[in-house]
C-alpha cells in the first residue's frame, strides 16, 4: 500500500513541478513516511516537457523508492510526445521499471510496464481517440473511437 502512496505523490510531484520550487530549483517534501525530491533545471519551468527534471520519492523506513526523468520526446503516430522513464526499488508486482509518454493536448498517452528482464509487462496506450490494453500475457484489449 505504500508503494502506492509513493507513485501518488510522484504523480503530485509532476502536476505540480511549474508551480513549486526554490532558486535551486529543487524542492523536497518530507513526512514520517516519505521523503519526495523534485529537480527541475533553470529554464524548464514554463515548458510542457521540462527535459532534465527529475523526481524521487524514498521511503526512509523500508528504503522503497522510485525515481522518475523527463528524458526527451518522441514523435509516435505523428504525435511529438514527452518521455519519462521511472524506476522502482524493490520491483513491484513484476515491474521493475515504467516509460510514460504523453502528449501536450493531453489526449495521447501510453504507458509501458517493464519486468527486471526489461521485458514488457504490460501496455496502455491512448492515441487517435483508440484504447488498448495489452496485459502480462500479451493478451489485447481494444476500445472504440471517439470520433
Amino acid at each position: 500500500m505504500k508503494k502506492m502512496w509513493i507513485l501518488i505523490f510522484m504523480v503530485a510531484a509532476l502536476i505540480t513541478a511549474g508551480c513549486a520550487g526554490d532558486d535551486t530549483g529543487t524542492t523536497t517534501f518530507t513526512d514520517d513516511d516519505l521523503e519526495v525530491t523534485t529537480n527541475i533545471p533553470e529554464g524548464a519551468e514554463d515548458q510542457w516537457c521540462p527535459v532534465g527534471t527529475t523526481w524521487e520519492a524514498v521511503n526512509p523506513q523500508t528504503g522503497e523508492s522510485m525515481t522518475m526523468a523527463i528524458t526527451g520526446t518522441e514523435t509516435v503516430n505523428g504525435i511529438e510526445m514527452c518521455k519519462a522513464i521511472v524506476e522502482i526499488e524493490p520491483v513491484v508486482d513484476g515491474i521493475a521499471k515504467m516509460e510514460y509518454l504523453w502528449a501536450e493536448n493531453g489526449e495521447s498517452v501510453i504507458w509501458t510496464n517493464y519486468d527486471e528482464s526489461g521485458n514488457v509487462h504490460s501496455k496502455i496506450t491512448i492515441l487517435d481517440g483508440k484504447m488498448s490494453i495489452t496485459d502480462e500475457n500479451g493478451e489485447v484489449m481494444e476500445f472504440g473511437t471517439t470520433e
